[in-house]
């Protein structure tokens, strides 16, 4: 369980960079299957599976509730549990169907 700047939070990050920028990168069809995938986790494992190795299975525990806060960031951890677990991900699909379906700009890869 650590909470340096190893490994797992160097591959925690570039998953969180890659689905931000998945609008941009990947089909709707894909995005959906990651936001299914991300509810699944929650749902059975009230979590992130590396937030859990990072962090504890704490289940309100986020990656960003942990960097927010020692940026010095206070933060109600379970909002923002919330919110990064079920909203955002909603939101990120939201804007890649606006981006592709309805603006019609093609994606790099898939």
């Amino acid at each position: 369980m650590k909470k340096d700047f190893g490994l797992i939070f160097l591959i925690h990050l570039i998953l969180i960079i890659l689905i931000y920028a998945s609008p941009f990168l990947f089909s709707c069809k894909l995005i959906l299957i990651g936001v299914l995938y991300i509810y699944i986790q929650e749902i059975f494992l009230k979590g992130c599976f590396l937030t859990h190795m990072q962090f504890g299975k704490d289940p309100e525990m986020t990656f960003y509730y942990e960097y927010l806060t020692m940026l010095g960031f206070k933060v109600n951890k379970r909002k923002l549990k919330f919110f990064m677990a079920w909203i955002m991900p909603l939101i990120i699909l939201g804007f890649a169907l606006i981006w592709q379906e309805i603006l019609g700009i093609k994606v790099l890869f898939f």
